[in-house]
């Protein structure tokens, strides 16, 4: 790996060689740094409490490092004998010794480095080390990567180096964070989905969130989505788990399909009874939605989520972030057309106007999907399906069902 660049290990060096600026009012004993540097800039030595050979030793096996001078027959002597006995290397030398790799090698060799430098064992706690890392750290984000917590050692922090960026979540484990690779497996207008595996729990998760690039209000909604669908308890509804406000992600359980790709894989196996099965699961999660006064308005086969278990497939719906609310000052926010499965005359009423009429229409052609596999419905030749959805999608919406139980009881009534 090379994503750092030759400019951030080059500042970061000089950080160590150079040291910062530091707010000695704020350092224990901050006396004697005031006596010892007047204007406050405070150098760290890199080995911290160890002499040089000892934390190399740390890092580096010395004794298979050649020597570059002929007395000696490896690292270990001649940097003993120029560091120690002659005292003629220049106090920085390490870094540009191509035999460590630090300004050239590999990103993980220099990462390592820095890590040892602020190990509880190198490190002297009197001094402002936390500055100092702090420093580095906003250099290394630049390029991806950051030192973090890992764990603790006599109730003192140690720290390793992880990527940064979309590609990794972290999840707090007992007494430190761990860190997930995440694998993108959706992406819509305003988030991405990314699952990955938690060891502790040996189960997979899913990870929604939401794009850099959208503003106030459009992240606001995104919270509100996941507020919503926190507040319901179903198990026909996807469960999610908790909220980063730093990340504007949350949690979520892992699904193993979409209806879509369920319904498209089985369907030439699916019996009469089990798609009707299906279809009642689904009919209940729009009745607990509606008995909470919600309307979700982007209902189609992608949002509807598949977990199967050993005895049972579950079908739960997902993706609240269209749903309706009442009195939400968010209401205005999305109201142009949106969702394939949903009424087309939204599109000259203005999908503010959304109603419970609209999410009939949508469950209607939801249901059908589920009991043929089809969307288009020009050729029904069961006659009660074919009743059943000219109703549903009535033109005259005053003909339509006009709430989930009417829809639910003509559906029992359909027959093979």
């Amino acid at each position: 790996m090379n994503k750092i660049t030759q400019i951030t290990k080059r500042d970061i060096i000089d950080i160590i060689n150079n040291g910062i600026v530091v707010d000695t009012d704020n350092i224990i004993n901050s006396e004697i740094y005031e006596n010892i540097y007047e204007d406050k800039n405070y150098k760290i030595c890199y080995h911290g409490r160890l002499d040089e050979i000892d934390f190399l030793k740390r890092i580096y096996d010395l004794q298979n490092i050649p020597s570059m001078d002929s007395r000696f027959s490896d690292a270990e002597g001649d940097i003993w004998q120029h560091t120690v006995n002659n005292y003629d290397w220049d106090d920085d030398w390490i870094f540009s010794d191509s035999r460590f790799e630090l300004l050239y090698g590999d990103d993980e060799v220099f990462l390592k480095f820095i890590c040892e430098i602020f190990h509880p064992i190198v490190r002297n706690e009197s001094q402002p080390w936390k500055k100092i890392l702090k420093i580095i750290n906003d250099l290394l984000r630049i390029d991806g990567y950051e030192l973090y917590e890992h764990s603790h050692i006599s109730g003192r922090a140690i720290y390793f180096w992880r990527e940064t960026g979309e590609n990794f979540v972290e999840i707090p484990d007992n007494t430190h964070s761990k860190f997930y690779e995440l694998k993108l497996i959706g992406e819509g207008s305003y988030a991405k989905v990314f699952k990955y595996r938690n060891d502790t729990y040996q189960k997979m998760f899913v990870i929604k969130r939401a794009k850099s690039d959208l503003d106030d209000k459009e992240l606001e909604r995104f919270k509100r989505e996941y507020e919503q669908m926190k507040s319901l308890n179903s198990p026909y509804i996807v469960e999610v788990y908790g909220y980063d406000d730093s990340k504007h992600e949350y949690s979520m359980e892992y699904m193993d399909f979409t209806l879509d790709k369920y319904i498209s894989t089985n369907n030439g196996n699916l019996t009469f009874k089990q798609r009707k099965g299906i279809s009642m699961q689904i009919l209940r999660a729009f009745k607990y939605i509606h008995s909470k006064e919600l309307l979700h308005r982007d209902i189609c086969p992608k949002n509807i989520l598949v977990k199967k278990y050993d005895d049972v497939d579950v079908f739960k719906v997902s993706d609240f972030g269209l749903v309706k609310i009442p009195n939400s000052n968010l209401t205005s926010l999305n109201t142009e057309y949106k969702g394939y499965f949903n009424d087309p005359e939204l599109r000259l009423e203005g999908f503010a106007s959304y109603g419970i009429v609209h999410e009939i229409y949508a469950l209607t052609r939801v249901i059908y999907f589920v009991m043929t596999g089809k969307t288009n419905t020009d050729k029904i030749l069961n006659e009660s399906l074919k009743s059943f959805v000219l109703k549903g999608l009535n033109p005259d919406k005053r003909l339509r069902f006009q709430n989930i139980e009417q829809l639910t009881k003509a559906f029992s009534d359909i027959t093979e």
